[in-house]
């Protein structure tokens, strides 16, 4: 998923135990090499500590500066394993440090990590696959305090039982809205628990015009709507290798209930030749910088990445709205995952790392600043965006509803055929197709994309 639609991965930013007493020697075996196999280790006989000199090379799929990298982990990392020397790789091309170019160099990995859109396109790719499985059990990391629809993602990008990746940040869908265009008009504010039938009737009551503005209510992203729809549809379908827009009823329940309703409204089609030159979705400018949109989609990073916009607004968070055949049930998360890959030399070390970012301490603290958490745990979820900019914000939206499963979707080959860009959203809205054939064309312009990937 790129930034053109404004989605918040503007910046790639990546928002991202208890020691126990061993003696030196044991500690001194784990903290450098995989000298000796991770399943003979007792879990109550390891050290989480890093009790001699190591380096760990970091390389971070998103491409974020070592500056950020240093913000949202890298720092705490350092406090935590003061015997740690971080060597981290800033991703480019005009680096030599892409992976086509960095892997031949013979240079090593010890941690890679990137959203669940990058992932697939590097660790499984470049077959860098290494099942954590051992060490986890080594080390003595307790999943079961992780959101387990991430978990089962990785088992599922891993091909199967495989662990080869650990959520360390999650991301999901709410509905930010701008307070001052509800008290514009004298509309009470939108509530956790609306379905999409209360969200559609809450924004046909702010398509109005004052003042010789013209104000809309909601726009969906068009990107959230395919890769994180409630119902869990893969773009492209892990049994056949084809894609799923023509066969999958639920498709145009989908763009119709989020997308096509609002978009079709005379007063959405306004803002958008107005404020965008073309009948066309509209994007998160309309709702930041021109503020004629009263609700759009929002994730975690909106108060951290656009702190400086929102400042100037009155504005707040709320829950997405539901399915009635779906009730409770929002939006699939987009977590990042860390991997140690089948490269590195340093495993131990390695997962000592990972354990520590999903600890409560950790996770606790990067919630504070309002990342959002992996954990269930409730009192870490309550505590999203307590130390950020904004208080009094409603973060409880992220984690109001049930995540849907994630989708089981080849996102590896939905990114080489530009799956998600099929979607032909300009001919639905000026009328030129219907939803039915839009999706056949859709359909058959990934399936020839595939073919042409296949055939590579």
């Amino acid at each position: 998923m790129n930034t053109g639609e404004f989605n918040l991965r503007m910046k790639k930013a990546i928002f991202m135990g208890t020691a126990l007493v061993v003696t030196a020697s044991l500690a001194a075996a784990c903290s450098k090499t995989d000298e000796k196999p991770a399943e003979t280790a007792s879990p109550s006989k390891v050290s989480d500590g890093i009790d001699q000199p190591t380096t760990l090379t970091f390389y971070n799929i998103a491409r974020d500066s070592e500056a950020q990298f240093n913000d949202t982990m890298g720092d705490a990392i350092r406090k935590k394993f003061p015997n740690l020397t971080i060597h981290y790789v800033e991703r480019g091309a005009d680096k030599g440090t892409d992976l086509s170019s960095y892997l031949p160099s013979g240079e090593p990995i010890d941690i890679i990590w990137g959203s669940i859109g990058s992932w697939p396109g590097a660790v499984p790719a470049y077959e860098l696959g290494y099942d954590m499985t051992d060490l986890i059990k080594k080390y003595n990391v307790d999943l079961s305090r992780v959101e387990p629809s991430l978990i089962e993602a990785m088992k599922q990008m891993s091909g199967g039982n495989q662990l080869w990746g650990v959520p360390i940040f999650n991301s999901s869908n709410v509905i930010v809205y701008n307070k001052d265009i509800f008290d514009k008009f004298g509309v009470p504010y939108p509530k956790d628990g609306m379905t999409y039938d209360d969200l559609h009737s809450l924004a046909l009551k702010l398509n109005r015009e004052a003042d010789g503005v013209q104000y809309t209510g909601y726009s969906a992203s068009t990107s959230y709507t395919i890769l994180m729809n409630p119902y869990s549809v893969p773009m492209i379908d892990p049994k056949t290798g084809r894609s799923t827009y023509d066969t999958d009823s639920r498709w145009p329940k989908i763009i119709e209930t989020e997308m096509m309703q609002f978009a079709r409204e005379s007063a959405y089609q306004a803002v958008a030749q107005q404020y965008r030159k073309k009948i066309t979705p509209l994007t998160a400018d309309q709702f930041l910088k021109d503020k004629v949109l009263a609700m759009t989609i929002a994730g975690p990073l909106w108060p951290i990445v656009l702190k400086d916009q929102l400042k100037e607004m009155n504005w707040n968070f709320v829950a997405m709205p539901t399915f009635p055949d779906l009730p409770g049930v929002g939006d699939q998360s987009y977590p990042t995952y860390m991997s140690i890959p089948s490269i590195s030399k340093n495993k131990d070390a390695a997962m000592k790392v990972i354990k520590y970012l999903v600890s409560d301490e950790f996770q606790l603290d990067t919630s504070k600043k309002g990342n959002m958490t992996v954990l269930t745990n409730k009192e870490i979820q309550k505590a999203m965006g307590q130390d950020g900019f904004f208080k009094g914000i409603n973060y409880g939206a992220f984690f109001y509803n049930k995540f849907a499963p994630i989708a089981n979707d080849d996102r590896n080959l939905a990114t080489k055929t530009k799956a998600l860009y099929a979607i032909d959203y300009d001919s639905l809205m000026n009328g030129s197709k219907d939803i039915n054939t839009m999706l056949r064309d859709a359909a058959e312009k990934v399936n020839k994309a595939i073919e042409a990937e296949n055939s590579k």
